[in-house]
């Protein structure tokens, strides 16, 4: 198995408060042991370094001559909401409805942990993408669509952080491609790692472990650990779907087998291991799990679920709708909600 090791100095930083609070302790002096408490409190309390734990960021120059914008070629998509109905053993869709409409990029919707909203890459004109957010509390959407980011960066699949009021998100800046951390405001906060590049798409099976779609030839899925700033590969050519298997710590994707031959696989991040749930439906990779269990897959107008023991059923068909190329796709954690991208007439 291919393997690249990366290792910050997190814990040694931890280990200098500790040992400072010990040493304050011993002097007897309360004012500094509890200077030093806090900070070592702190610092504990920091969800991930400050900096990057594998390295120093390395400069990002000009862009090469032969770049061109990843939102130049994206096309013209909208997201749809809808509501997941259980009848028994039964799914079903009701009150689809779009929550974009306009002509340009509205793709990879991606629920909060609470279910209060959905963030997305939106592209704003042709050389960007932004970060957008729409409360769903009712309907296909509550109140107006915000732009989250304002950089000079283009951002793309957003995706809430475990354990914390913030997201991430890969930043492209002239060709370079990095995983970063948001506030749940849009405010940059900071690369996650610096020697993982380019990052294409990402899940996090935890609070600190993320899975990520490294681009090159072959694309790989590696694993980071955003405290230690360890990075494994774990398998080669990897789908862009990747996802955390709800009720679980282990992440799911697409291998590529052949051009014909694509499986979803299972991955526990920690034993490196991978098992084969099933195959996707011919040509298709895009996905998403319902809390219970279920795999959701789309083609074409029409929406197919899969659950252990049974094969593709189709649910839904949003034909008489005007849906067409469904692509991604999304779940709200608790199951009442699905994000349906399809493509825009015309576009």
């Amino acid at each position: 198995m291919l393997a690249i090791l990366h290792r910050g100095g997190a814990g040694l930083l931890l280990g200098v408060f500790a040992t400072a609070a010990l040493a304050g302790c011993a002097t007897g002096d309360p004012d500094e042991a509890g200077e030093e408490r806090a900070a070592e409190e702190a610092e504990t309390a920091l969800p991930f370094p400050a900096q990057p734990p594998d390295g120093p960021m390395p400069g990002i120059g000009p862009a090469p001559e032969e770049y061109v914008p990843t939102a130049a070629g994206a096309p013209a998509t909208d997201i749809w909401l809808g509501t997941l109905v259980r009848d028994g053993g039964a799914l079903s869709v009701s009150g689809l409805a779009q929550a974009t409409d306009r002509d340009g990029y509205d793709n990879q919707p991606t629920f909060l942990l609470d279910g209060s909203a959905i963030l997305w890459t939106a592209a704003p004109e042709r050389r960007q993408t932004e970060t957008m957010r729409l409360d769903v509390a009712s309907g296909a959407g509550s109140g107006p669509a915000v732009q989250l980011t304002h950089t000079e960066a283009s951002e793309f699949s957003p995706l809430q952080i475990p354990g914390q009021e913030a997201f991430s998100a890969i930043h492209e800046l002239r060709g370079k491609q990095y995983l970063w951390r948001y506030d749940l405001s849009g405010a940059p906060v900071g690369p996650i790692f610096a020697t993982a590049e380019p990052v294409g798409y990402h899940a996090w099976a935890n609070e600190q472990v993320v899975a990520m779609f490294i681009l090159g030839d072959p694309a790989t899925l590696q694993v980071g650990d955003a405290l230690s700033g360890e990075i494994r590969i774990v398998a080669e050519h990897p789908g862009r779907s990747i996802h955390r298997i709800p009720g679980t710590e282990e992440i799911s994707f697409v291998r590529k087998v052949s051009d014909e031959e694509w499986w979803l696989e299972r991955l526990d991040p920690a034993a490196e291991a991978t098992v084969r749930i099933t195959r996707t439906l011919p040509s298709r990779e895009d996905y998403a799990w319902t809390p219970e269990g279920e795999i959701l897959m789309g083609d074409g107008s029409r929406l197919f679920s899969w659950s252990e023991g049974s094969d593709w059923t189709e649910i839904a068909d949003f034909s008489d709708l005007g849906v067409e190329g469904i692509t991604r796709l999304a779940v709200s954690p608790d199951g009442t909600r699905i994000a349906i991208v399809a493509n825009r007439p015309g576009g």
